[in-house]
């Protein structure tokens, strides 16, 4: 029996019921898609709001089928690197088993949306013939007619719910690949947008060059999880902890993905983690100038335009949340006050003071005051927040260490002991255990509260 023939009979066994078109005779498929989103305006017309590649390899697996995948995004925000990649199973019917599957992320009115791509695969391949109509869940399917598109004859698909058409597919007739999409979805207030994705090149694998693309997607994978990232997770900031794995994995991963397709993902992670380490140095440089040192002199203004400053607070712990505090864009984790507000409940009592000092440019100029005043009361409000809120235009937090210049993001915590020395210095967010909350921080504060019990 030749290889194509051992190759067709392994696909029949594992890959199931479902046409393979000319997904067949292969150990698998390099399967490249171009995408666009774009926003429809109420007159009709289109703007194209993110451009956008997704590379495929798929291959069988127990079952069914396995792609993994990395989506590039050139335009309108995106995923960070952890998130840009993934691995999706399918069953013998091209049903999704296991995986998140292909997304894009779409900056749209201060939130960030993920908008699902297609599967490469049609889970109704197996239905498709002259006519014929179905349903699943909230859809209506219906095989329009044949159409030769990208070279390839297609039935057309469309895919209808109780609000009219929504999807239109391109199936590869007498298989599963999907050829082409093009679906309209909403954002916001209702706005509309329209998706379209199209596959600009598949190329079939041997078993070598599979076995190649195996060894990195391996590891790419090993590292993906070994991050604990939380899922639908949107900011590209790594831990202390999270950095060291990358380091520690990545010599591995650029080796197996030289020559390969992933070769640019693996480059893609080396810059980014090299830029958030030497980020991260150089915060660690302001800290060790900080801790243990006199805090800068300070004096802020409350909502109630009442004043907090370094005289108010002496004999007691103060704890400095530096954040934005504008109510818009507000994402979560909303900079952990939630987490913040408990903390500030739970301590109180133990001569602790949480000062959250809101940072916004617009408070050194009377024309912008009031609006950036506006914001910080609804976000307040809308998170129900105890502990005191003061204003900064910039100039305390340039006191304490301004990370935005150095590429790094707020908030930033500074813990001040009664004495008036700073005990505690973390930029950005916490890794935080739900069940737990910011325990880094309240452990700091602990520590605080345990000298000024040993004075008594």
């Amino acid at each position: 029996m030749n290889t194509i023939s051992i190759c067709s009979l392994w696909l029949a066994l594992f890959w199931g019921a479902a046409p393979e078109g000319s997904l067949s005779g292969h150990p698998g498929f390099e399967l490249q898609y171009t995408g666009t989103l774009s926003q429809v305006s109420r007159q009709g017309g289109t703007t194209v709001a993110k451009q956008f590649d997704a590379y495929v390899v798929l291959q069988g697996a127990e079952g069914g089928r396995a792609a993994f995948f990395v989506v590039n995004e050139q335009s309108g925000g995106g995923w960070a690197w952890p998130e840009r990649f993934g691995r999706v199973t399918f069953d013998a019917e091209n049903r999704r088993l296991d995986g998140r599957p292909l997304h894009v992320l779409q900056d749209h009115d201060g939130t960030r949306v993920p908008v699902e791509l297609p599967s490469p695969v049609f889970e109704f391949a197996s239905k498709i013939k002259a006519d014929a109509t179905w349903n699943s869940g909230k859809f209506t399917y219906e095989v329009r007619k044949k159409e030769t598109l990208n070279k390839r004859s297609c039935w057309r698909v469309e895919a209808r719910d109780n609000f009219g058409r929504r999807e239109n597919l391109w199936i590869e007739e007498g298989g599963s690949l999907v050829v082409a999409t093009q679906k309209r979805l909403f954002m916001g207030r209702g706005d509309e947008y329209e998706l379209k994705v199209d596959l600009a090149a598949a190329r079939p694998l041997t078993a070598k060059s599979l076995d190649q693309l195996n060894a990195p997607m391996t590891s790419l994978l090993e590292l993906q999880s070994s991050l604990k990232r939380q899922p639908g997770e949107t900011k590209g900031e790594l831990a202390e902890n999270q950095l060291k794995l990358v380091k520690d994995a990545l010599p591995q991963i650029e080796k197996q993905a030289n020559g390969t397709s992933l070769k640019d993902l693996a480059v893609t992670i080396a810059r980014d983690s090299s830029a958030q380490s030497q980020r991260a140095d150089n915060i660690a440089n302001v800290a060790k100038k900080l801790v243990g040192q006199p805090a800068p002199e300070f004096s802020l203004t409350m909502l109630n335009q009442t004043t907090v400053s370094s005289k108010t607070q002496k004999d007691r712990i103060t704890v400095l949340h530096f954040w934005d505090y504008r109510d818009s864009p507000l994402e979560e984790p909303y900079g952990q006050v939630g987490y913040l507000d408990y903390i500030h409940n739970r301590r109180k009592q133990h001569n602790v003071d949480v000062v959250g000092v809101a940072v916004n440019e617009g408070f050194a100029k009377p024309e912008t005051t009031g609006a950036a005043l506006r914001s910080v009361r609804k976000l307040r409000d809308f998170m129900n927040l105890g502990y005191a809120i003061t204003t900064d235009s910039g100039e305390t937090l340039k006191k304490f260490g301004d990370p935005r210049p150095l590429g790094a993001k707020l908030p930033v915590w500074v813990v001040i002991d009664p004495s008036g020395n700073v005990s505690h210095y973390n930029v950005g967010l916490y890794a935080v255990n739900p069940d737990e909350g910011l325990r880094e921080l309240d452990a700091a504060i602990l520590a605080q509260i345990r000298k000024l019990r040993s004075k008594e």
